[in-house]
């Protein structure tokens, strides 16, 4: 299967690269720019993954990409009977990378105005108030197709990046920010949190608390496995999924229409967005970890690894799970200023290593599915993880 195809790259020179505060961002945000490009979206009607009006669609966002300056690519990947593309287009950094993205595709009968055309909108905002900037990290700004048949869009790029040895520091997902009906809908936007994202969760409250005339508060809720920030978190980068406070009637139905948008409400959301962005972007990191060895989402035999495990099911939670009979050597990948790195399982501590290569030949009776755990300590402390189903046997030595 080939997962990748570049079938274009513009890259133009920014008219200017700019230091930028978050007021100036979100100020050149408005509700006119968002109408715009839902009104847009809108037009191509019913975008099922793998049909035209799909297609035309990502034509159209490859090319107001384009015309923001950015570097645009088309990432083509294959799954499950469909064939499709990922817009993305980036804003280069000097350090680590981050992930802003929503999907363009829909159901088979909805025309998709709030899931998901109103994050695609929103991240096309961002996009254009970001576009003459520069920030610490590399931001890529990412149109899923394949969500509402499997999220394969999202999962077959987080593998990609995964396999490049990309180094994402957070992924915001964007799916479903244009409806409020309520007081306290049209004030609050909703994050749905794993794990791995509880950071991104409180800056986002710091983020509400610092620009509160935004007004926008957050509400922090237990992760929603089902959308396109989870195949990042799979394997092993840090992520969330916004989408909005009030629940949605007219979810993948034919009424999923654009008089249902609040376009005030996707305004704010829009908005806080993109300072949550450009915070996640500027943040100093000086150290980073991450578990090279055993890689995430493969089959080990005796520490050799031998075939990528594939999942088509998101719900089967398969996806960068690894599987492991006999010992295997954990490697750990460091950046920046680090004393020494600390081996665990399931949060046990077991192996300290003060000088690289940072590795541990697994010595410990496992049975199961059991984590891997990778702190490297230094300035702060990082820490990755892998879930890991293995038989690993006890040997001496």
């Amino acid at each position: 299967m080939k997962l990748k195809v570049f079938l274009a790259i513009s890259i133009i020179l920014l008219p200017s690269i700019l230091p930028a505060g978050a007021d100036e961002i979100y100020e050149k945000i408005n509700e006119e720019m968002l109408e715009y490009y839902l009104k847009k979206i809108c037009e191509f009607g019913v975008r099922y993954t793998g049909r035209s009006a799909c297609a035309d669609a990502e034509e159209w966002v490859y090319n107001e990409f384009l015309s923001m300056g950015l570097e645009v690519e088309k990432f083509k990947w294959e799954m499950g009977g469909f064939e499709d593309n990922n817009v993305i287009a980036t804003l280069r950094g000097d350090e680590y990378s981050v992930i802003i993205g929503a999907h363009i595709d829909t159901t088979e009968t909805s025309p998709g105005a709030d899931d998901d055309g109103s994050g695609v909108a929103g991240v096309l905002a961002i996009a254009r108030a970001m576009s003459s900037y520069r920030f610490m990290h590399t931001i890529h700004f990412v149109v899923y197709s394949g969500e509402e048949v499997g999220a394969y869009g999202s999962y077959l790029h987080a593998k990609y990046a995964y396999g490049e040895g990309e180094k994402i520091i957070a992924v915001i997902n964007v799916d479903m920010i244009g409806y409020a009906n309520t007081g306290k809908g049209g004030n609050y936007i909703r994050c749905f949190t794993p794990e791995r994202g509880r950071w991104i969760a409180d800056l986002a409250n710091n983020v509400a608390e610092n620009y509160e005339k935004i007004g926008i508060g957050v509400e922090i809720v237990p992760n929603y496995p089902g959308a396109d920030h989870q195949a990042y978190v799979d394997y092993g980068y840090d992520g969330v999924f916004f989408a909005h406070y009030d629940g949605y009637p007219y979810g993948h139905s034919p009424e999923d229409s654009i008089d249902k948008i609040n376009f005030t409400y996707l305004t704010k959301a829009t908005k806080f967005l993109a300072c949550l962005l450009k915070e996640v972007a500027s943040k100093k990191i000086s150290n980073y970890v991450s578990i090279r060895e055993p890689k995430e989402g493969y089959f080990y035999v005796f520490g050799r690894a031998l075939f990528p495990v594939m999942a088509k099911n998101w719900f089967s939670r398969a996806r960068g799970l690894t599987i492991a009979i006999g010992r295997v050597n954990i490697v750990a990948e460091t950046d920046g200023n680090v004393e020494k790195v600390i081996f665990a399982v399931d949060e046990r501590m077991w192996y300290w290593d003060y000088s690289p290569p940072y590795e541990w030949k697994l010595n410990v009776l496992l049975i199961g599915k059991h984590e891997i755990e990778v702190y490297a300590y230094g300035e702060e402390i990082s820490r990755d993880e892998m879930d890991i189903i293995i038989f690993s046997p006890y040997i001496k030595g």
